[in-house]
């Protein structure tokens, strides 16, 4: 074999070699670079298609549609689409166009594109009808039609929007060498064998009509409308030698990425000239030096060629990847995450490199970054046309050398983030928009169906009870014509705030329309603090507004539909309560109703006595009763009990269990407290005067009472202004006031031992029976309650029950009040057990101060009560 032959197989084996290695990558690189341009087509069509439809669900832009067909309101309908049309344009579209039922034209706005092709339709949607066309870059142009509430067509809309993005495939420089085009196509309706395909053409025609298979063989393209993915080295519709990558594409699309074969041989065929001229210079010296110079410098070529590549295929699966992550329904926070990991994958010495996003006024790096390093590449994210965060790449040596190339691929990421971020917060804008009223920012009808409904769910499980109120202003309308809708809506959004600031973060205040709002109370414990609710909001309507100057009044009337008495779906309380608001409406305004005839009695009865309550100390109706408490068996006065009364002017006298819990509601409990000590001291220091010997007087606190932070002080300050001392003073309190808070409880019970007062435990056995709080409180009596002692006689139960009771109280040298005892079997039975003290109708029901005078005997003979039994 000569020394030519042996130089031109090297040449020829080179040859061979390089060829597949470059075929290789060219075709994973073709296909990589497909698969990310059919992403980005697939997305940019499926977001306009969703804008279009979230468009035609506006509720303002179907309201004034309907008010087109209205000869009385058509120009106000008009009005209204021009300006539900210019907010849809500032967001999205470069034109709309919105047509009635018959399809007639009624407003347009926006540039309307000419179509400089034939449009070629798309199978995006059921409901949407789908055009592509090209006219100086692409447009999609959607068509929807629009129904109103009750399902009738009303209209058409029509919008068109730039795809820029696709656009910029078509007609910026080659994507991949000097020949690289890329074609997308869709399939002819009428023939299956033709279609209609998308050019990167620079002559002006970049749209034509073809056929799939020519001279029997099929294009690349045909494999890709035949859902068909890969690379094929095959002829294209001119019948030239190409390396394709072909994909499907959403919507009835396909796409192929190709490249000339000859650009390939070319460039194999410039290395071979190379390798042979060195061959043919190398001959001069040798076998030798051939077999040293020529094999190293083939490696390094094919090594450079690889490694660009490589770089290459390596961004566009970073692209990918992240370009997959942003079509994820996820946070700003998780999606950033994800890109940073993505994106460091794309660097070669991704160990000395670090990266930061900032977007949203938040900020998430990569371990390890640090501000202010040397080497760096930076690319702002801008969405709506503003920057709003920036994407940086740092690195902790020395940069790359490919810096440039991986500058454009930050670019291209931040591009893409700013669109994401973009059409995130559209989304975010069409959801607030179709779920609250635009001018209080409330929830709308809409969504509170739906807060009903979660609502109804809740307490349905629970078996707890919930209201829905149906609010009406009184006089709106006339403020509203008088000082015009400015003023109104002011009012209406000031209505909005003091309806939230009268319920709880739990419950939902919505606009049903105009001036009527809905306010959602969960989980309440009876229907009556429904009531409670309404009259905090009549109250807070009844104060005036002030708007721009003005003194405004207003009411409102409330119609009150209850869950599960009212109805039991959305739908139903809904209705009852507007039922309800009108009943409120007849009755004079300003007032609520119930949905129920025996609730609203209640309520009203409820709301009349709390009124009257307000009055009655200042009126002279309240009135203190005294009931002995007996020592036995010698009938010996132990001591008096202080009982409440209210002398009514209509409803006679008013027992403490009707009024006491008004009281406590209202807050009122607190000065009627303090009314009775003062009462009581000024009764003892009256009878002291006398010269009678006067008990131990028990005095009833209230749970309120018990946590006023001035209970100690109010105490101290009516016992010096009275100069009665402490010790004639007995505190009765509850067992369940004794749970909440032990350590204040503690503090308060010692503050009040340590003046002297006497602490009584009353309704013993009925609450949280516990000895811990009896060692650990400073207690001097147990009192059992009456619904123990009234079965004592019958029951055995009972009686084992309050043996027990007095026997532990002896054991903790408590002493013990049985009351309620009216026969002389209880009384027995009581005093077997050794009970210390006695109260009830057997010895006396209470009685005016003046009546029970007569069993306070002068000091030096302590009383004694022994035929007594008529008083009962």
């Amino acid at each position: 074999m000569t020394l030519t032959t042996l130089i031109i197989l090297t040449g020829l084996s080179v040859y061979t070699v390089m060829q597949r290695q470059i075929e290789t990558m060219t075709a994973t690189g073709l296909k990589a670079t497909l698969e990310n341009t059919v992403k980005l087509i697939e997305n940019q069509i499926t977001h306009s298609v969703a804008n279009t439809r979230a468009t035609s669900t506006r509720i303002f832009l179907i309201q004034s549609l309907e008010k087109v067909y209205s000869d009385d309101s058509r120009s106000e309908g008009i009005a209204g689409l021009r300006e539900s049309a210019e907010k849809i344009l500032t967001t999205h579209f470069s034109s709309i166009r919105i047509y009635d039922s018959n399809d007639n034209l009624v407003i347009t706005d926006g540039n309307v594109a000419e179509r400089a092709t034939l449009p070629v339709e798309l199978n995006t949607h059921p409901d949407v009808h789908t055009l592509l066309f090209w006219n100086q870059g692409f447009i999609l142009q959607n068509s929807i039609r629009l129904f109103n509430q009750n399902h009738q067509l009303i209209g058409r809309i029509v919008t068109e929007e730039q795809l820029p993005d696709l656009t910029r495939i078509f007609t910026e420089a080659p994507l991949i060498g000097e020949t690289g085009d890329f074609l997308l196509c869709a399939p002819v309706t009428s023939n299956n064998l033709e279609m209609d395909c998308f050019f990167r053409a620079f002559d002006g025609n970049q749209f034509k009509r073809i056929q799939r298979i020519i001279n029997n063989k099929p294009l690349p393209i045909h494999f890709a409308l035949n859902g068909e993915t890969g690379t094929k080295f095959i002829k294209d519709y001119r019948q030239v030698d190409v390396v394709a990558a072909h994909s499907p594409v959403a919507y009835g699309l396909g796409a192929v990425l190709k490249i000339d074969k000859d650009e390939l041989n070319s460039y194999l065929t410039h290395q071979v000239k190379i390798i042979v001229t060195f061959l043919v210079l190398i001959l001069l010296f040798g076998i030798a030096v051939i077999h040293w110079l020529t094999l190293p410098f083939i490696q390094r070529s094919i090594k450079q060629k690889e490694s660009y590549l490589n770089e290459r295929l390596k961004e566009n699966v970073c692209l990918q990847k992240i370009r997959n992550c942003l079509t994820q329904d996820q946070s700003i926070e998780e999606t950033c995450k994800n890109i940073l990991g993505f994106l460091l994958s794309a660097f070669e010495n991704q160990d000395t490199a670090v990266a930061k996003i900032s977007l949203e006024n938040k900020q998430m790096t990569t371990p390890g970054y640090q501000d202010h390093l040397p080497d760096y590449i930076e690319a702002a994210v801008i969405a709506n046309g503003q920057q709003c965060g920036s994407l940086q790449v740092a690195f902790m040596h020395d940069a790359p050398h490919g810096l440039v190339y991986q500058q454009n691929l930050i670019g291209t990421i931040a591009h893409d983030l700013g669109r994401w971020y973009e059409r995130k917060e559209a989304e975010k804008r069409i959801i607030e928009m179709a779920t609250h009223d635009a001018l209080t920012g409330l929830p709308n009808r809409h969504l509170l169906q739906d807060r009903v409904e979660q609502a109804l769910a809740h307490d349905s499980r629970r078996q707890r009870q919930m209201a829905v109120l149906f609010i009406d202003l009184d006089h709106f309308k006339t403020i509203n014509d008088s000082l015009g809708h400015d003023i109104g809506d002011l009012l209406l959004k000031a209505v909005a705030n003091r309806l939230k600031f009268c319920v709880r973060n739990e419950d939902t205040v919505a606009r049903q329309g105009g001036d009527e709002f809905i306010v959602v109370l969960n989980s309440i414990a009876e229907s009556l603090d429904a009531a409670k609710v309404a009259q905090k909001i009549l109250d807070s309507l009844l104060q005036p507004f002030y708007i721009h100057g003005n003194e405004l009044h207003i009411g409102g009337s409330i119609g009150i539909a209850v869950f599960p008495n009212d109805g039991g779906t959305a739908e139903t309380l809904l209705r009852n309560s507007d039922v309800a608001m009108y009943h409120a409406k007849e009755n004079g305004r300003n007032n609520y109703q119930f949905f129920t005839d025996e609730l609203n009695k209640s309520a009203y009865e409820r709301h009349t006595l709390s009124l009257d309550l307000r009055y009655a100390m200042e009126r002279n109706e309240l009135i203190l009763h005294y009931q002995p408490v007996m020592d036995m068996p010698n009938y010996h006065l132990y001591g008096l009990e202080a009982l409440l009364r209210w002398r009514h002017p209509v409803h006679q006298l008013v027992s403490p269990d009707k009024f006491i819990n008004l009281a406590e509601e209202t807050g009122l409990i607190i000065p009627i407290g303090e009314w009775v000590l003062k009462t009581v001291c000024l009764q003892i220091k009256a009878w002291q005067n006398q010269g009678l010997y006067v008990p131990r007087i028990a005095i009833n606190l209230s749970a309120r009472q018990f946590r006023d932070k001035d209970l100690i002080t109010n105490i101290s300050r009516i016992l010096n202004e009275t100069g009665v001392d402490a010790k004639y003073i007995t505190l009765e309190i509850t067992e369940s006031m004794l749970i909440d808070n032990i350590a204040k409880v503690v503090e308060t019970l010692n503050r009040l031992h340590a003046m002297g007062l006497h602490i009584s435990i009353d309704d013993f056995g009925t609450g949280y029976s516990s000895l811990s709080y009896l060692k650990q409180f400073p207690i001097h009596t147990l009192k059992i309650d009456r619904s123990f002692v009234r079965d004592i006689v019958t029951d055995k139960n009972d009686r084992t029950i309050v043996a027990a009771i007095i026997a532990m109280a002896h054991s903790l040298e408590l002493e013990v009040v049985a009351e309620g005892i009216e026969i002389e079997e209880q009384l027995a039975f009581l005093t077997e057990q050794k009970c210390n003290h006695y109260q009830g109708y057997y010895f006396s029901k209470p009685v005016p101060a003046p009546e029970i005078e007569s069993m306070l005997k002068p000091v030096l003979h302590k009383p004694k009560i022994r035929a007594i039994h008529s008083v009962r």
